[in-house]
């Protein structure tokens, strides 16, 4: 049987849209796999699909029926829902479990009967649990009891099967296990919907690929075309790298792994063929930006200093803010902004004491004067062989504030070679922002 969702839109909370525009289609026997961050929708989808909830716009069409159309009883005998935890209050039996998929089938107070339980112990046969039907459902390890909700599924007869991340907390067999279980069942007909944080169950098991960032579909279609490079980084916000697998002289891809960043020493830009070398040579076809990141203290400024030094020893021009951090014995007590061009340097942040000051985090109170000064040197940036920004961090990314002429400066791309400081824990919306930027450690 053929799903469809046609520009489905939900908020639970007026204003706060969880779903925008989403469509989709999934014929009878395929996998559809919908990936993306946390927070993004993809349980609610789901739960949308199944008839839970009821979307702000937009249809779900079952064989080009409108779902809402369905009573209850015949959509629960089309459509199967796996949640991703499931703990019973009772310590239902295995076979108990499985029998609840018969639900739908049963008249008010009508017993299973004979024909019930054949089917309940083919499903049991079919996922490879008939042995444990005794065995409470409370006992059983993980994998095997997302087995029994998949078999409870079969049971239900259920022509799709929506599951929401089925192969999370599972060690590496149960993984296999029900990905495998998953393929051989949609060779039968049954079409399956799975929301996952897994790219590589994508590679081996999906017919198709939903990527889903903020409710927004970033892309739909099959699995070697949506799970690129370019595609998962900016909807993670994490540098990945897609491998290949050389198939009868095509490239199929066959695993996704994160691209951790390189720790480059700044004096390596003298060293041919180094990555900095290949940096600022390139520059002179297309903007280079590469972000420079790593914890508090790890010493990401003074990394930025030395690369500065060895630029201005070989002649280039270079231009920015450095934010070096002023110290009181070993504790740091505020940030200065240091414009590189002039070597002018003005107070930024000090610690906060209280509540006051209009711009501020948890840990800074930033002056408000300091900030548009910093901002008119950046905007005053015209040409130079090294830009250097130290660096973005909450204000900018979080808040729309602070340093934002630097933001729409990178933006723009208006730079030959741009060095901007993020830290760790904001690089995945610096990622999402510029997608195709060089990632390297700035520890010294």
């Amino acid at each position: 049987m053929e799903v469809r969702a046609d520009h489905l839109s939900f908020a639970y909370i007026q204003g706060k849209t969880i779903l925008h525009d989403v469509s989709l289609e999934v014929k009878a026997g395929e996998i559809l796999y919908v990936l993306g961050p946390n927070g993004g929708g993809k349980s609610t989808l789901l739960s949308c699909l199944a008839g839970l909830l009821q979307p702000d716009s937009g249809e779900v069409y079952l064989a080009e029926k409108p779902l809402a159309e369905f009573e209850a009883a015949e959509r629960a005998r089309l459509i199967g829902m796996i949640p991703q935890m499931h703990v019973p209050s009772f310590a239902y039996t295995v076979e108990e479990m499985v029998m609840m998929g018969r639900a739908p089938h049963l008249g008010w107070l009508e017993s299973p009967s004979r024909v019930d339980y054949e089917i309940i112990q083919n499903a049991l046969e079919q996922v490879g649990l008939l042995e444990l039907k005794g065995r409470p459902y409370t006992e059983i390890s993980g994998g095997e009891r997302q087995l029994t909700l998949i078999a409870r599924g079969l049971a239900q007869n259920c022509q799709i099967l929506l599951m929401d991340e089925p192969s999370a907390h599972l060690d590496l067999s149960n993984q296999y296990r029900i990905l495998e279980i998953i393929q051989q069942l949609s060779h039968r007909g049954l079409s399956f919907i799975i929301t996952s944080h897994s790219p590589n169950d994508a590679l081996a098991t999906a017919d198709r690929v939903l990527l889903l960032n903020n409710g927004w579909v970033t892309a739909y279609g099959p699995p070697d075309e949506v799970l690129t490079e370019a595609l998962l980084s900016t909807v993670y916000g994490v540098r990945t790298e897609v491998i290949y697998e050389t198939i009868r002289g095509l490239g199929k891809p066959r695993a996704v792994v994160p691209r951790r960043p390189e720790t480059v020493d700044p004096q390596s830009m003298e060293k041919e063929g180094s990555l900095l070398w290949e940096v600022f040579e390139k520059r002179h076809k297309q903007p280079q930006l590469i972000l420079v990141t790593g914890m508090s203290g790890a010493g990401k400024t003074s990394w930025c200093s030395r690369l500065v030094n060895q630029a201005r020893s070989r002649g280039m021009s270079v231009d920015g803010i450095l934010a070096p951090g002023i110290f009181e014995g070993q504790h740091k007590t505020g940030i200065s902004v240091r414009n590189l061009k002039t070597g002018e340097e003005k107070q930024l942040a000090k610690l906060r004491q209280d509540d006051s000051g209009d711009i501020s985090t948890p840990r800074w109170t930033f002056n408000p004067d300091v900030l548009d000064w910093a901002n008119d040197q950046l905007g005053e940036i015209r040409d130079c062989d090294l830009l250097i920004i130290d660096e973005l961090g909450p204000l900018e990314f979080l808040r729309g504030e602070g340093l934002m002429e630097g933001v729409d400066l990178i933006d723009r791309q208006d730079f030959k070679t741009a060095f901007v400081v993020v830290r760790s824990s904001l690089l995945p919306n610096a990622l999402q922002r510029w997608p195709d930027a060089l990632v390297i450690n700035g520890r010294v």
